[in-house]
């Protein structure tokens, strides 16, 4: 890189007290679910329901996880150091879906049951509660690190998501193969891209047509799963599909402004919506352990501006590329670790290996096909 140290260590630190202030959220977060009782599926203010959370092959997850994964397609920010090679490179998503509120509707006859058995208890609110109904508030910081990079150790990008409160319908069915279904709707979720400074520096430096690109939009987003998890412990294998629409489609995904490169360069399309498909297996649980196999397969758009390409003598080119729509492949191999005496945000660990291959998902780099990530990667839930 040609950057000071001084920059890269100012760089790092900043990254430091992002991840620092989203963990105090989130510690927070942890305190106010542990005010409620272990039980997760009663009804009550800050629960949390396994019915509200991601899983764990999904793109943009609400949980903790650290990759430590090689990469292809970097060359734009490693000055041609390494080509198309794999690189070694560190991952932080820190997100989570803080509970607000889930609650258990009962019918009638199921009211009518429980009062009539002689144990109360007997009958749990999942047992005699047919519907239910969530909401939770989402927050969530990505981080992408180049810790081996011999001169800055850069940040490279870092990816910010807020939204309004998510709602969450669900309608336990208990019919064989299919035990539930939810609806979840969350109505705006505004995402902020920004790239790491030593690039945006060294884009200057080198005259590049383009410093920066604004990654930036709000949308919103609508899911079906059938089978949410509500047993932890229990053989499952859940089903969703999503749809994500812009709220403002003429704006797309980005912009380049006037002051930070050449908007010429970018070929738009009005491609405001991405749609995704994903699959998870648990397999029954033993003292709290169990496998997990989770997938995803998205649809997304390849953004439409061009990426650099460094030489060994110094010359960067690039070539004009057009927005296009792309499928993206996700998937989570491994095992997880459940909390037997609490079913709280945090009470589950997953650890396994981490493949992708489609575009680019991070910040400004979306522009970039045939990314590839492979590595081993930590879950607490």
């Amino acid at each position: 890189m040609s950057c000071s140290s001084t920059r890269g260590a100012t760089s790092t630190r900043s990254a430091t007290n992002s991840m620092r202030k989203y963990l105090i959220i989130i510690l927070l977060s942890t305190s106010l679910t542990s005010w409620g009782r272990a039980d997760s599926l009663r009804t009550g203010f800050f629960r949390y329901s396994p019915a509200t959370q991601s899983l764990l092959a999904d793109i943009n997850p609400h949980f903790l996880r650290f990759d430590v994964a090689g990469a292809t397609n970097h060359s734009e920010y490693d000055y041609g150091q390494t080509d198309k090679a794999y690189r070694i490179g560190f991952y932080g998503n820190i997100g989570v879906n803080i509970p607000v509120f889930w609650a258990n509707i009962k019918s009638a006859e199921n009211q009518r049951r429980k009062g009539e058995n002689k144990d109360a208890d007997a009958l749990s609110d999942s047992q005699s509660s047919r519907f239910a109904i969530g909401l939770t508030m989402p927050v969530q910081a990505q981080i992408w690190l180049d810790l081996l990079e011999p001169r800055t150790s850069p940040v490279v990008d870092t990816d910010y998501r807020i939204g309004l409160p998510i709602w969450t319908f669900l309608h336990r069915l208990n019919r064989g193969f299919a035990k539930n279904y939810a609806i979840t709707f969350a109505p705006f979720t505004h995402e902020s891209t920004h790239l790491g400074d030593e690039l945006a520096l060294q884009h200057r430096r080198h005259g590049l047509p383009i410093e920066r690109v604004n990654v930036s939009a709000n949308w919103w987003e609508l899911q079906f799963t059938l089978n949410a998890e509500e047993d932890r412990l229990t053989q499952n294998h859940c089903f969703r599909v999503g749809l994500v629409m812009l709220w403002n489609p003429k704006s797309g995904w980005y912009f380049i402004d006037e002051n930070e490169g050449d908007p010429t360069l970018a070929r738009k399309k009005r491609s405001p919506w991405e749609a995704y498909l994903q699959y998870q297996y648990q397999s029954p649980a033993k003292k709290g352990f169990q496998g997990v196999a989770s997938i995803e397969i998205r649809n997304r758009a390849l953004l439409g501006y061009p990426s650099f390409t460094w030489h060994d003598n110094g010359a960067i080119d690039y070539a004009i590329q057009k927005e296009k729509r792309i499928f993206t492949y996700n998937v989570f191999i491994g095992f997880r670790y459940n909390n037997l005496h609490y079913t709280g945000l945090f009470s589950r660990f997953s650890a396994g290996l981490r493949l992708y291959h489609g575009s680019n998902p991070y910040g400004q780099f979306r522009n970039q096909k045939n990314y590839n990530q492979f590595g081993l990667c930590l879950i607490v839930e």
